[in-house]
């Protein structure tokens, strides 16, 4: 070998270490930055030239020395893949058990259960009237109970509203987020590519940027992905086609006009059709990301991301007691029809509540608590009702109407109606509620009556629900005015056992789940119970998976992690590798120094 084939042997060797402490160099650098995956250096040898070739004698060859064929890109895509799918589904169950945080927080338990209190108070207030009905005293404490009572009573509900439309909003961030995820993907799919179409470059940085993309949208949901020979990845979202080669799919948000919720759909997906006016018209049933009655199962991958999670919670609308309406049936009712109430259930609404209700959080609970208000409320002004006399105008309004503890805020509870009386008889007789009006000189008015508006479900200012609530103003000011004594000046006991009963009897289905009816004392509390449980589950399983998460993650960084002991090593070697090259070269140096030297 020449010198000066010896001087390329060692140029090569400075230059292979001095790319290698840059590897070295650019690791500890990005120790700390988010994604980053270690690189690692490969060199080899540089073409061998054949000085001779002899038969039965190994060839003679000179090496050229060693280049920097390789800066290697450390995963392992198995344990990737596990990681993806364990952190989303973490992020499902982290999700949910946030929101049952905050609703036990709005649910009052853990600063001082403020609507307990209320209830509790009402029960104390009713139970004084019953022992003595005439007095005043008592008379204005139930009216100021019922008041406090219907204030937190909305303010609950208000609370729960508010939390809904913070996780809508959360709903919005996401979907933004992934588009944005999406477009960056494409654009770094075309970067790679074009750096790597040579064969020569690996885009390292770059997929460490597309990886962590892939990363934070596994939180998202269930993620699938491929990589091409050129390098670009292709990702499916919940099994549909969000990033292809070249392009993405965007996410779009359908916003109910109502509530003011967002749906996610694929755009790709929805269907357009022309009315008779040429209008277009958009079919969104095969475009969402996400069916609400969906099982929701760890065997069936629907368990996985926060962005399931947040639309379960939130659910697709604001509940309220008429959600839980299928559970309410009387007995009567029951024996009408010759079933029980979980024949009736199943035959009737079971599919609906556990498809759109018993699946979200928030909805089950604002049902549930709706409902709870709605019967306390109802049955207080139905025993007002059921013992006001309007010929003698006791417990009735000036105009003569029933009078009610709780109102409606946007309707009257009675209208005036003109029945015959078979007419009456009739309306009576299918459950209608009827009373007689009267002239200012007691005398009846003959066919003409106020009928109690019953509630309509379609039409939510006719509910007594915590959204329509108020108190009976008239009430409040003059409690007196209730005057619990009969025609002949006598207290009415009567009445006072009758708000007991109603509190004591239990009536009330929790929701159509329920096998067993409670009494409205108790049903608060196995409101709260329920959601304690639930909260319960899901802290489990959260902390099941974030304990399982970290244990694949600790896996994964043990492999693409950087160590700075580890680099630390590598950079003596390759210095030392240097140094090595370096000194060859001043030998190689001075021989010829001394080769010309000599020659002159």
């Amino acid at each position: 070998m020449s010198l000066f084939s010896g001087l390329y042997v060692g140029k090569s060797g400075l230059q292979s270490s001095q790319n290698a402490l840059n590897t070295v160099a650019h690791n500890l650098s990005n120790i700390n930055t988010p994604g980053y995956v270690r690189q690692q250096v490969a060199q080899s040898d540089i073409n061998y030239n054949t000085i001779s070739t002899t038969q039965a004698i190994a060839d003679t060859r000179i090496g050229q020395g060693v280049q920097y064929s390789e800066c290697r890109h450390i995963r392992d895509e198995f344990l990737d893949k596990m990681y993806r799918s364990e952190s989303g589904r973490s992020d499902f169950y982290e999700t949910s058990y946030s929101a049952i945080l905050e609703i036990e927080d709005i649910l009052g338990e853990l600063d001082g259960a403020a609507f307990k209190d209320s209830v509790e108070g009402l029960w104390t207030a009713m139970e004084e009237l019953s022992k003595s009905p005439n007095d005043s005293t008592y008379m204005t404490l139930l009216v100021s109970k019922c008041a406090i009572f219907a204030e937190n009573a909305t303010a609950v509900y208000k609370s729960m509203n508010e939390y809904q439309n913070n996780l809508n909003l959360q709903v919005k961030d996401i979907v933004d987020e992934m588009n944005e995820i999406g477009e960056r993907i494409v654009w770094l799919n075309d970067e790679i590519a074009k750096i790597e179409v040579g064969g020569q470059e690996h885009a390292n940085d770059l997929r460490d940027e597309r990886d962590l993309l892939i990363d934070t949208l596994s939180g998202f949901g269930n993620v699938s992905y491929d990589e091409d020979i050129y390098g670009r990845v292709s990702i499916r979202f919940n099994e549909t086609d969000f990033v292809t080669d070249y392009n993405y799919y965007k996410i779009g948000l359908k916003q109910d006009l109502d509530t003011g919720f967002y749906t996610p759909y694929w755009e790709q997906n929805v269907k357009w059709s022309t009315d008779e006016d040429g209008e277009k018209i958009p079919d969104y049933s095969g475009a969402y990301l996400f069916r609400a009655s969906e099982i929701i199962s760890t065997d069936r991958d629907t368990d996985i991301g926060s962005l399931r999670a947040l639309l379960l919670a939130r659910g697709d609308h604001v509940a309220n007691y008429t959600d839980m309406e299928l559970g309410q049936m009387t007995d009567i009712k029951l024996e009408c029809l010759d079933i029980t109430m979980n024949q009736y259930n199943e035959e009737y609404g079971m599919q609906y509540y556990n498809d759109f209700i018993a699946n979200s959080i928030m909805m089950n609970v604002q049902a549930e608590f709706d409902n709870l208000v709605h019967g306390i409320v109802t049955k207080i002004n139905d025993v007002l009702a059921e013992c006001c006399d309007p010929a003698s105008g006791y417990l009735c309004n000036d105009d003569g109407t029933p009078m009610q503890m709780f109102l409606k805020a946007m309707d009257e509870p009675y209208e005036e109606v003109v029945y015959t009386d078979q007419q009456a008889e009739n309306a009576i007789a299918n459950g209608e509620k009827l009373y007689q009006i009267y002239n200012e000189d007691g005398s009846a008015m003959t066919g003409y009556y106020w009928k109690y508006k019953e509630e309509d479900p379609q039409i939510t200012q006719t509910l007594y629900n915590c959204a329509n609530l108020q108190i009976n103003q008239e009430l409040v000011q003059t409690p007196t005015k209730l005057g619990f004594k009969k025609e002949d000046d006598s207290a009415d006991y009567n009445l006072g056992e009758s708000f007991i009963k109603a509190f004591e009897d239990a009536t009330l289905y929790l929701n159509p789940l329920a096998t067993k009816p409670s009494s409205y004392q108790n049903c608060y509390t196995e409101i709260v119970n329920q959601v304690g449980i639930m909260g319960s589950v899901f802290k489990g399983k959260y902390e099941y998976q974030q304990l399982s998460t970290q244990q694949i993650d600790s896996n994964r960084q043990s492999v693409i992690g950087v160590s700075s002991d580890e680099e630390l090593e590598h950079m003596i070697m390759y210095q030392n590798s240097y140094n090595a090259a370096s000194r060859y070269i001043n030998v190689l140096n001075t021989l010829m120094d001394s080769v010309l030297s000599m020659a002159q």
